[in-house]
């Protein structure tokens, strides 16, 4: 059944939050969103949802009625035990949001450059316009979105640029879902640039001790991180930086006080504490590896739209092989994806992305794709 769907132009003003011209900001793309069967969210499975629901019915009244100053200590000495390491290297934000804004601001004067890559997250170029910064984007091989030789080449050369003073990198990035190879990172790192490793598609508890190992030998890296995408739990707006001393106390000096609210930092000593005892584990974290692997598989079979990268992540980036807008197909069978044509290194050229679901969920996805490959071979 086709429906009849109202995606934001250009120029219109959602409620909740402006699309920015030519960004990649692919938050609310239609004005229903949950009228549709979506894939449009990045967010995690939270696999312990009886574990959050019990935990919230515990929250003590203390922890609206005061500020929690006290809490705050409490969350950062249990996050340094989690990651082994010390207070002094932990700061925390109201979501990684408000740590990239922070950053950005801190380190930065309106006349400096920033260095990333394309395509990757939106809110790095965004952050960076709205400090007056000039972005200086490197595109990845336009095949797979790998790191390749050229890109690197370029990519250390640009960062020898005086008037770069921030480097944004993601590992897995987002839209592509790719790490990025740890000699990269190495060489990327020696440039002596401030480098922040956004680390929040994959926080899972090993991934983020060996990347916050690198703290210790780095006095430039800033390791970005939180519980929306690993543990699925983006309402919360918890997320943290681990870095040297000197620049996580930057950031203390100049979040709002109080950032974080008491009943979300009652949530993650809960979570921590969990983990910390084994009472939550990993492994079921991992079960959307298997919905991947089904998912690329599946996709594989098909004419005319095909993965563009190797993800790691819970989601994956597909484009058509030819003239297709699949994220308008999709949404006439009622699916919502992400629509990626304003994202900068794939601009027009109709990729999307998809979050995994469950079984059933991604069998309706492949199902309608399937029809939609059908449609455009014959």
């Amino acid at each position: 059944m086709q429906r009849t769907v109202n995606p934001f132009q250009v120029g219109s003003t959602p409620t909740l939050r402006t699309m920015k011209n030519n960004l990649g900001n692919y938050t609310h793309q239609v004005d229903n969103p949950d009228s549709f069967l979506r894939f449009d969210l990045t967010e995690g499975d939270c696999w312990f949802k009886d574990d959050i629901k019990s935990w919230f019915k515990e929250i003590d009244m203390q922890d609206i009625i005061h500020y929690p100053d006290e809490r705050i200590l409490k969350t950062k000495k249990l996050l340094a035990r989690w990651l082994h390491m010390k207070e002094d290297n932990i700061a925390i934000g109201n979501g990684s949001d408000e740590l990239i804004e922070l950053i950005q601001r801190i380190f930065t004067n309106p006349e400096d450059k920033i260095l990333t890559i394309a395509p990757s997250f939106f809110r790095y170029t965004e952050s960076s316009l709205r400090a007056k910064n000039s972005v200086i984007t490197i595109k990845l091989n336009k095949n797979n979105f790998e790191w390749d030789n050229s890109s690197i080449k370029k990519f250390l050369k640009k960062a020898e640029d005086k008037k770069v003073k921030l480097i944004w990198l993601a590992s897995p990035n987002n839209p592509t879902g790719i790490d990025i190879p740890g000699p990269v990172l190495l060489e990327i790192i020696k440039s002596g640039k401030i480098v922040i490793l956004d680390k929040v598609l994959n926080g899972f508890t090993k991934e983020l001790r060996e990347a916050s190992m690198l703290v210790r030998d780095n006095s430039n890296l800033l390791i970005l991180s939180g519980f929306s995408k690993t543990f699925g739990l983006p309402g919360l707006r918890f997320g943290f930086a681990v870095g040297h001393p000197t620049i996580i106390e930057s950031l203390e000096k100049w979040h709002l006080p109080f950032n974080v609210s008491g009943p979300t930092l009652f949530i993650v000593e809960k979570l921590i504490h969990s983990l910390l005892s084994k009472k939550i584990t990993l492994k079921d974290g991992f079960k959307f590896i298997i919905e991947r692997e089904f998912l690329k598989e599946k996709i594989a079979r098909l004419k005319n739209i095909k993965l563009a990268s190797d993800s790691k992540t819970n989601f994956i980036l597909l484009r058509p092989e030819k003239p297709l807008d699949p994220f308008r197909k999709l949404l006439e069978k009622g699916i919502l994806v992400t629509n990626l044509n304003k994202t900068s290194g794939i601009k027009n050229k109709n990729f999307i992305r998809v979050t995994l679901g469950d079984r059933q969920k991604n069998i309706l996805l492949l199902k309608a794709l399937q029809e939609i490959d059908l449609e455009v071979t014959n």
